[in-house]
């Protein structure tokens, strides 16, 4: 299933300022166990004794056959995102959603790869839990904070559920104990206002796990913005994502889900399909002057946002 916790934990990742969580940092310690969540990657030891592993080795995956490419949208496509999303965030909600068969942990690092803040989700309707506090983590006031000259990693999981299709399955491989994921899946995630990432996979192999990191520090390095350096970015945002099984059935270069998506258009368009969807904020705790919500798009827009943050790190996925 590739990259299917992209879809969901991207929304942990960076999808989704100003009120602090439980930080590592400030001398809290987690009371949740999340080292049975880190299925893949080596030496994630907890170096700062926090109760959360510090940053370790991730092997680079591969992109979904449907992922969209970094560039393939103009930077005049992302300015008329902004114009057409911006409205469909609801700032004024402060909560946090995450429905569906999606799981995982995000954990993000700072710039020398000490754990920031944590996060978890069960693969339940639940809202996702803040490992340090054992609330509900990604509201306005308990926002998922992301240095943005660090990193995040995630790791993803989709629960066996019979109500998954086994459309795409290969014939001639043995899979032993069903374990259906999703197949032929489109998902997409949005940050204010912003189209961040799309993408898709057949999935024919049935893979049901997914684990990836995003570089943080090295890609808002090379992004040229005017008079601002986004490592040093000092902002809250609102994110979302979502994914449908079987949606691009049929279609051989991946059917999209639409851009100006919320929960309303996603389950219409699941119809009786699985789906998975969530919605939350994130803090970038930068060093720079605050950055409006309302003006983070434009900014996002410039930057050449949509299509890099993800892509220029695929994710590697596997069959549990």
């Amino acid at each position: 299933m590739r990259r299917v916790a992209r879809a969901l934990l991207a929304l942990g990742v960076v999808m989704v300022v100003t009120g602090l969580p439980a930080l590592a940092q400030e001398g809290e310690t987690a009371v949740i166990d999340v080292t049975s969540f880190i299925t893949r990657g080596e030496d994630f030891v907890d170096v700062n004794g926090d109760g959360v592993p510090d940053l370790g080795e991730l092997a680079e995956g591969e992109a979904g056959i449907w992922d969209e490419q970094v560039g393939e949208r103009t930077p005049e496509d992302f300015q008329q995102l902004v114009v057409s999303q911006v409205d469909n965030f609801d700032l004024a909600d402060e909560g946090s959603t995450l429905v569906g068969p999606c799981g995982g942990l995000a954990i993000s690092y700072d710039e020398d790869g000490i754990s920031l803040d944590a996060m978890i989700d069960l693969g339940d309707d639940s809202p996702a839990i803040d490992v340090f506090s054992g609330d509900q983590a990604m509201t306005s006031g308990n926002p998922f904070v992301i240095d943005p000259g660090g990193t995040v990693v995630y790791w993803g999981f989709t629960p066996d559920l019979p109500t998954f299709s086994l459309a795409g399955e290969i014939p001639s491989v043995d899979y032993g104990e069903a374990n259906p994921s999703f197949h032929d899946h489109s998902w997409t995630v949005a940050v204010m206002g912003i189209s961040a990432d799309r993408g898709g996979d057949p999935n024919q192999r049935d893979k049901n796990r997914n684990a990836g990191l995003v570089d943080l520090g090295e890609i808002f390095t090379e992004v040229n913005v005017p008079g601002i350096d986004l490592t040093e970015l000092n902002a809250k945002v609102k994110a979302k994502g979502a994914i449908i099984d079987l949606y691009a059935e049929g279609d051989i270069n991946g059917k999209r889900l639409p851009d100006d998506f919320d929960l309303d258009v996603i389950t219409a368009e699941a119809g009786a399909r699985e789906f998975c969807f969530g919605e939350g904020w994130v803090k970038f705790n930068g060093s720079g002057p605050p950055v409006a919500a309302t003006a983070i798009a434009g900014l996002l827009a410039a930057a050449g946002f949509a299509g890099l943050l993800f892509n220029v790190r695929p994710a590697q996925s596997w069959r549990a």
